[in-house]
């Protein structure tokens, strides 16, 4: 927090930046190791069914608390969108049940193709968001 409005956060993100893209790299490319497209020939209605439910079952909850909390459609759809995904936890938590053999291989295979989907799908769910509830200007401060 200090730092962020002096020169040397700005020398600090320069440095890292190439060490960031190298971990996205290193992410992607283990999220392909642990992809299975067969899964997408085999059980097409169960991915389906996963994905369904990643991104529903999360959305509607995260909708829900945030309506329960008094705030408006925009914010409560706007933080819907935002966890209508899982993610890297989910890669972690899924090989490890594999490991441990407390999760079906099958199982494993709809989670990391549901995630993926997820992923991919989340972006469009912001421009939806922004279509439905167009950009508005910022409220002028005054000091």
């Amino acid at each position: 927090m200090v730092m962020a409005g002096s020169t040397l956060s700005a020398q600090a993100m320069k440095d890292v930046m190439p060490l960031r893209d190298a971990f996205a790299v290193l992410f992607f490319v283990s999220v392909g190791m642990l992809f299975n497209p067969l899964v997408l020939i085999e059980n097409p209605l169960a991915v389906l069914a996963t994905v369904l439910v990643i991104l529903l079952v999360k959305s509607l909850a995260a909708w829900g608390i945030m309506r329960a909390f008094g705030h408006d459609d925009e914010r409560a759809l706007t933080i819907a969108a935002s966890l209508a995904q899982i993610g890297e936890f989910s890669f972690i938590l899924i090989v490890m049940g594999v490991n441990l053999a407390i999760v079906p291989q099958v199982a494993s295979d709809l989670v990391v193709a549901g995630a993926m989907a997820s992923i991919l799908i989340n972006p469009l769910l912001f421009r939806l968001i922004d279509r439905k509830f167009p950009a508005r200007p910022k409220p002028e401060q005054t000091a």
